[in-house]
């Protein structure tokens, strides 16, 4: 069989495959998932209960409800029509079927990284070729916007930002954001804003407050991360009406089954329960931040569950290191621009256990450098 060239000699570097994690886990901290270390709230424990399963028997129910509710969800920053609005079987999906659209063999996509590597193999998958702006260690692999913008053009078929950032936790402020936005609108190219880890900062910071000023603008927002529903695999996207009815050509009417849809109504009008999390988790993470002496903590932003370690000798590997004082994390090896002296950690909702484990890592480190 002959399969497309661009699928065969992609070599995929998914960070969901590679958990080399060991078959029994008792007595480790999992620190590797992206998710609400505080679980999911109340009324979704309900809205499972209320569920009526006799619906599974039958196609999902026009997502118009849904809508109605995520248009409600975004009313008090930004006036978003139903139409703008597209369900998706995780965010993932969407960014899959965004690729579709753009990318092709001769086309060109600009990020920067490190971020997302999934959305930088699905561009390869397609075909296309990615460019990045590599983050630079000499100032903590900080996002610079004037860089960024002075690198793109109108060579590139699609641009690609993920913020919060994903290994980092880092965040773009939307001024800096929409001035990214109005450049690529410039250069009559798209801009995908993947939203994945937005629930867990200030709604007036989502790019989905400049959508009805640009027309190329693509919102990502996933609810596996703070709302805490990876496994129902449901997220939603913000974007143009033009762009909508494009991406309706290559998806389908039944994307999130009946029972995301209805979980996904009880998380989103639950607002209640994300402040109480954001308090928790910037809490947590200034304590454990402040607690590390010899590892490097990247640029991110304090309300972000997710950040990037690094350890000073190159030759470590710093995810080894960590399981061996039973904390799972993620290895950065994967992510463009960092290497195996790097992980991404989630903030753990027992920090005092966490602290302690890493003074003894920490311990380690100042023997051995």
């Amino acid at each position: 069989m002959e399969f497309r060239k661009c699928i065969t000699n992609l070599d995929k570097s998914s960070y969901a495959q590679e958990k080399s994690t060991p078959l029994d886990t008792r007595g480790f901290m999992d620190c590797s998932n992206g998710i609400n270390p505080f679980g999911m709230s109340q009324q979704v424990h309900n809205a499972f209960l209320e569920f009526d399963i006799a619906e599974l028997n039958t196609y999902p129910k026009p997502a118009i409800s849904l809508k109605r509710v995520i248009k409600e969800y975004w009313d008090d920053v930004s006036e978003v029509d139903e139409r703008q609005i597209i369900l998706g079987d995780g965010s993932i999906e969407l960014i899959y079927k965004i690729n579709k659209l753009f990318i092709d063999d001769s086309s060109s996509v600009m990020g920067y990284s490190p971020q997302f590597s999934d959305f930088v193999d699905d561009v390869k998958a397609n075909g296309g070729r990615y460019e990045s702006y590599i983050l630079n260690g000499s100032n903590n692999f900080k996002m610079n916007p004037e860089v960024f913008i002075d690198m793109m053009s109108n060579d590139h078929s699609l641009f690609y930002i993920d913020n919060p950032n994903n290994p980092t936790g880092q965040v773009i402020h939307i001024d800096d954001l929409e001035r990214i936005v109005k450049h690529a609108s410039e250069l009559g190219r798209p801009i995908v804003i993947d939203e994945a880890y937005g629930d867990f900062i200030s709604k007036s910071n989502s790019a989905i407050t400049l959508m009805n000023k640009y027309e190329n603008l693509i919102v990502i927002r996933s609810l596996s991360k703070g709302l805490g529903l990876a496994g129902l695999r449901a997220g939603y996207m913000v974007t143009s009406k033009e762009v909508s009815h494009q991406y309706n050509k290559v998806s389908n009417p039944y994307e999130m089954n009946s029972i995301a849809r209805h979980i996904a109504e009880a998380a989103l009008k639950d607002c209640q329960f994300m402040k109480d999390c954001s308090k928790k988790i910037i809490a947590l993470k200034k304590r454990f931040t402040e607690s590390l002496e010899e590892l490097v903590v990247v640029q991110t932003d304090k309300s972000v569950p997710i950040m990037t370690l690094m350890h000073p000798d190159k030759s470590v590997d710093l995810e080894k290191l960590l399981m061996k004082h039973e904390i799972i994390s993620v290895s950065c090896r994967g992510f463009v621009g960092l290497g195996q002296n790097f992980v991404r950690l989630m903030i753990h909702a027992d920090v005092d256990d966490l602290i302690d484990r890493f003074r003894r890592i920490e311990n380690e480190v100042k023997y051995t450098c």
